[in-house]
């Protein structure tokens, strides 16, 4: 179990491999270098750790920022953990770490815990104005006299696997990439909350997920999914957009119609995984069409996520 740490007013006293990112996502290209990492530090018999921040630089330097997290902070915590690092060093990013240079950051960061050597990716960069390159960084580690090695970017069919392709994939609604590149199924937790009732005015109630609107949604459409309710998981309908039909509005929804099931989970906590894109999301002219175009996609979702596509 990874040991969390969350400020710099501590004392960390055993040697660590270090790597530092953001880590949004926690993707296989993450994955593969914090399993080097860890490679690495238990060659040496020593720990490993990664530093990463919260909130992301983006939104710190944003003065609007809307749908671009892969996860939130408890899910970003819980991923990490589950690759095995000793540790995690999580920052505040405010504007004293803004303002750090790399020689700044990686003196003080070795002032609180005994570094054994830093490991990145090949394209990173940190520091104030992102000065801190692979020249920067080595020549800093050198005069700490650790090493600095920089890893290689893992490529999934020819593409670099990063943070900003899984983005781009969620907006073009391309979940097999962003299933690949993840590891896992792109998902989206939240309360279930009071929505206007439509759906079950035409015999199909929806769960109206309460989400965080700092995360990436994935195109606007219907999708198949499978949702997590108190511990049991359901084949499900969602509609992630505007609902054109009824509202003609801009602020986006997630409505999931829960298959073979019928229980009062107002308030309660699920998890929407994002199995597979079904259609756009249009304009009906009469609901009747709508209703036949649900009963479709019901079946839709029901063969997919059975049978596969």
């Amino acid at each position: 179990m990874s040991k969390f740490y969350y400020d710099w007013d501590q004392q960390i006293p055993d040697p660590v491999w270090v790597t530092i990112g953001n880590f949004d996502g926690v993707h296989l290209g993450h994955q593969s270098l914090i399993s080097q990492l860890i490679a690495k530090a238990r060659s040496e018999y020593v720990n490993s750790m990664a530093v990463t921040f919260w909130p992301h630089p983006r939104e710190f330097f944003s003065k609007e920022f809307v749908g671009f997290y892969l996860n939130n902070s408890q899910e970003k915590n819980f991923l990490l953990e589950k690759t095995g690092l000793d540790s995690v060093l999580s920052l505040d990013f405010n504007s004293e770490l803004a303002n750090m240079d790399s020689a700044q950051f990686l003196e003080k960061l070795s002032n609180i815990v005994p570094l054994r050597g830093l490991m990145v990716g090949e394209r990173f960069a940190m520091g104030k104005g992102r000065q801190g390159n692979e020249t920067v960084l080595r020549e800093v580690c050198g005069c700490l006299g650790v090493p600095c090695i920089h890893i290689k970017p893992l490529q999934i069919e020819g593409k670099v696997v990063s943070s900003q392709q899984i983005r781009e994939a969620l907006k073009k609604g391309d979940l097999g990439l962003v299933t690949r590149f993840l590891g896992r199924t792109y998902s989206l937790s939240g309360r279930v909350a009071h929505g206007k009732k439509t759906g079950s005015k035409l015999g199909f109630p929806t769960a109206n997920l309460y989400f965080d609107e700092k995360r990436q949604l994935p195109k606007y459409g219907i999708y198949a999914t499978k949702v997590e309710v108190n511990g049991k998981v359901y084949q499900g309908v969602t509609n992630v957009g505007v609902r054109p039909t009824f509202d003609d509005g801009n602020s986006p929804s997630v409505e999931t119609l829960l298959l073979d099931f019928d229980d009062n989970i107002y308030n309660k906590l699920i998890h929407v995984n994002f199995i597979h894109f079904l259609r756009e999301e249009k304009k009906f002219d009469r609901i009747s069409a709508l209703v036949e175009q649900i009963e479709q996609d019901k079946k839709e979702a029901r063969r997919i996520l059975k049978h596969g596509i």
